[in-house]
């Protein structure tokens, strides 16, 4: 008797319950910070595991998101939930510009595209000091609101509109994996040529995930911001990108709960190891390196060893039955 009918509901009765087992604030701080870095992870999971192209731009994407909702609220007094949609609107658009410049490019050129494109991004923000306050950043951002009527105002708040927000995607996730265009992401991943000879365009396969993955970066910015109320162009930095592909990679790639296993890794361990500075990156990153030797499906492929989670853990489309 396989436990997958019942692991994932289970699962997301825990998240919903764990935060009133304690009334500690800063635990309920990082409770968020770990489920708006599920929701950036799993963004970039669409990109690495689905289409299997790494981009090292997407913390750019982020950072859209977080200063459009920054800038709504101090130039055009929009502050609230309408947010989240321009920010997602904001940061799909980029991505569509800058993946229908870059996608027609594989392999390492890719990456390096998307670092270039990145960097002009960080560098425009931290210059443009009339809108963005350059290296300051904007502070005293209004918390997000829904009309006039309630405003996420608590870390708790924050943490169920986060939850809501990767358990919808999680889901989408699991049900684009079943579908004919989830077939066409892994055929592209796995075989681009033989994916074109099969009728798959390449090209708008792979600009399709990626507007998709960067626009949800952009929602999970436009979270981050007011939960913080401030934001500063740090968000946009390679500390930041580099940290969201090891979540991605420690975790899991090509999976839905390998990239929310590997932030609630980089969450703790950013928290355990605070007393050694900078050198919690480096912890991390040897950590990276040893699942891609000794673990190259991440630390999810040990789970999967033990319990099935159905549709939760891998996303692979099924596969054919064998005709008789």
């Amino acid at each position: 008797m396989t436990m997958s009918r019942f692991t994932v509901p289970a699962l997301i009765v825990v998240a919903v319950v764990l935060p009133l087992a304690t009334g500690n604030t800063y635990l309920h701080h990082l409770l968020v910070l770990w489920m708006l870095f599920s929701l950036l992870a799993l963004s970039l999971n669409i990109i690495i595991g689905y289409i299997g192209e790494l981009s090292f731009g997407h913390a750019a994407f982020f950072g859209i998101g977080a200063y459009t909702t920054a800038i709504l609220g101090m130039h055009f007094g929009l502050p609230g939930i309408f947010g989240l949609f321009v920010a997602a609107a904001m940061a799909g658009l980029f991505g569509l510009v800058i993946g229908y410049a870059s996608l027609r490019i594989e392999g390492p050129q890719f990456a390096i595209l998307t670092l270039g494109f990145g960097s002009i991004i960080y560098t425009t923000t931290n210059y443009w000091v009339d809108v963005t306050r350059g290296p300051m950043g904007i502070s005293n951002i209004a918390p997000l609101g829904v009309g006039g009527f309630f405003e996420f105002t608590t870390a708790i708040e924050y943490y169920y509109l986060a939850l809501f927000l990767v358990a919808g995607f999680g889901y989408c996730c699991h049900a684009l994996m079943q579908s004919r265009t989830g077939r066409s992401f892994i055929a592209v991943r796995e075989n681009a040529s033989l994916a074109a000879s099969l009728g798959i365009n390449v090209f708008r396969t792979k600009l399709l995930a990626f507007v998709v993955a960067t626009a949800v970066a952009g929602v999970a910015g436009a979270i981050f911001a007011p939960y913080l109320t401030v934001v500063t162009p740090e968000v946009m930095s390679l500390h930041y990108m580099v940290a969201i592909i090891i979540m991605v990679i420690v975790g899991g790639r090509g999976t839905i709960a390998g990239p929310i296993l590997g932030a609630l890794i980089y969450v703790g361990i950013l928290e355990l190891l605070r007393a050694t500075g900078p050198l919690r990156m480096v912890i991390f990153a040897g950590l990276m390196t040893l699942s891609v030797i000794y673990l190259p499906g991440g630390l999810i492929s040990i789970l999967k060893r033990k319990i099935h989670i159905g549709g939760g853990v891998t996303d692979q489309p099924p596969k054919p039955e064998a005709k008789q």
